[in-house]
């Protein structure tokens, strides 16, 4: 009996990766030269700017799959291309059999078989189509910083690792558009996109590590003494001191943060227990300026000795406007945000991990003494955060015309309409 035949390069193409060059995505790893002659196909025939994107890109996706060894990173691939447009499903009954391949060249071969289509007609309202792209651009830094923003975080559970090497495949793929010539047309915008990659791997475990810190020693002490339904529940990594004494965290960090007004309102207020929440919204908010304590006010903060509670967390300020986080949802055409600033004080362990125009989906609650406070931060976004309407066509069926008539009052039970409850139950009995 004849042993199968095993996979050599030439049948996945002459710029197939070998096995014992890894997976592609080491860090020191670099594509072989190619020769003359493949260089040459690239350039003339492959990749010649004459042709149109669509085919260009399509054949970048696919001669990059040969190259590398995705493995369990082939669904991050997918998911990114998927916010493309790109068509990266499995074809339904297209299984081959080696006779099928016999008379194909390795081009041939991988066109056959390849998974990654840009639809130039056809294709259903979920993927990108040539010929009706009236709402569509091509934009590499838009859909990278979607993906980043807003899908990596929740497909990777905030695994840092894992986030990290989403990010090199990434940077990986734009690399090796730049490398062959894809599309010199958009090189400055692939470029944008590495430069967001670049930031993704420094802000967005910023941004998570700033939301396990919220609210804070400073919101959690107003959201104990003034919210009567208030629970801290503790599931990120602050957690509530065991000498935990709300009053005096207050008094401490209007002292040392506040103004003079502020702190005669609090003082007061908490003496004769008249201050009370007015307000309690739903928010976004960007961060205009953030303003962290001084060096003196620090070493002040941690001098203070009381009967209760201590140490005390050392407290600034952060200013920030109302902002719009996309979200999918339509807010109507009269919708409109307050160009007021508000002053939020935080923990100083807090700002230090908040940059100008992060962006924060929070429960904000006002004093009848003019001070905000946080009672519940939901989100902190990067600044470059973009929800991409593609998210929304995820799992869209197209509508099926249906032609069986509706109910009404002259036909109770259309034909072919569910039966009732009752006849169902007589029908059984």
């Amino acid at each position: 009996m004849a042993g199968k035949k095993k996979k050599s390069t030439v049948d996945r193409g002459p710029t197939a990766l070998h096995k014992y060059c890894g997976t592609g995505f080491e860090e020191f790893y670099a594509d072989p030269p190619m020769t003359p002659a493949e260089a040459q196909e690239e350039r003339e025939n492959i990749y010649h700017p004459d042709l149109p994107f669509v085919e260009r890109i399509e054949a970048c996706i696919q001669r990059y799959r040969a190259r590398r060894r995705l493995g369990t990173s082939d669904q991050i691939f997918n998911k990114y291309l998927f916010l493309g447009g790109i068509d990266s499903t499995p074809r339904m009954f297209s299984g081959h059999v080696d006779a099928d391949f016999q008379d194909m060249t390795p081009e041939e071969r991988r066109a056959a078989t390849a998974v990654d289509t840009v639809h130039v007609s056809g294709g259903g309202s979920r993927f990108y189509n040539d010929s009706d792209r009236a709402d569509w651009d091509v934009d590499f830094a838009g859909v990278a910083a979607g993906f980043l923003s807003e899908n990596l975080p929740v497909m990777t559970a905030w695994d840092y690792p894992q986030m990290g090497k989403a990010v090199g495949v990434l940077e990986n793929f734009f690399t090796y558009v730049l490398q062959h010539d894809v599309c010199p047309e958009y090189d400055a915008n692939v470029k944008e996109a590495l430069a967001v990659c670049q930031r993704a791997k420094v802000e967005l475990p910023q941004t998570h590590q700033a939301l396990l810190l919220f609210p804070g020693e400073f919101n959690l002490a107003l959201s104990e003494l003034f919210c009567e339904d208030y629970y801290f529940f503790g599931e990120g990594e602050f957690q509530r001191p065991a000498n935990f004494a709300p009053e005096n965290v207050v008094k401490v960090a209007l002292s040392t943060a506040g103004s003079q007004k502020q702190y005669e309102a609090a003082i007061e207020g908490l003496a004769n227990k008249s201050i009370k929440v007015v307000s309690e919204e739903e928010c976004g908010m960007e961060v205009v300026s953030v303003h962290r304590p001084s060096t003196d006010s620090r070493n002040l903060v941690r001098s203070v000795a009381l009967d209760k509670g201590g140490p005390f967390a050392p407290i600034g300020w952060m200013v920030a406007k109302p902002c719009l986080i996309e979200d999918g949802f339509d807010r109507g055409e009269h919708f409109e945000l307050s160009e007021e600033e508000d002053t939020f004080f935080l923990d100083d362990a807090i700002l230090s991990r908040l940059e100008p125009g992060f962006k924060l989906q929070l429960c904000v609650c006002e004093l009848n003494i003019g001070i905000k406070f946080i009672k519940q931060a939901r989100l902190v976004l990067v600044e470059w955060h973009t929800f991409l309407p593609q998210n929304l066509m995820l799992h869209f069926k197209e509508p099926v015309p249906n032609d069986r008539p509706p109910q009404s009052a002259a036909v109770p039970e259309a034909e072919g309409g569910p039966a009732k409850v009752t006849e169902q139950a007589s029908a059984e009995s």
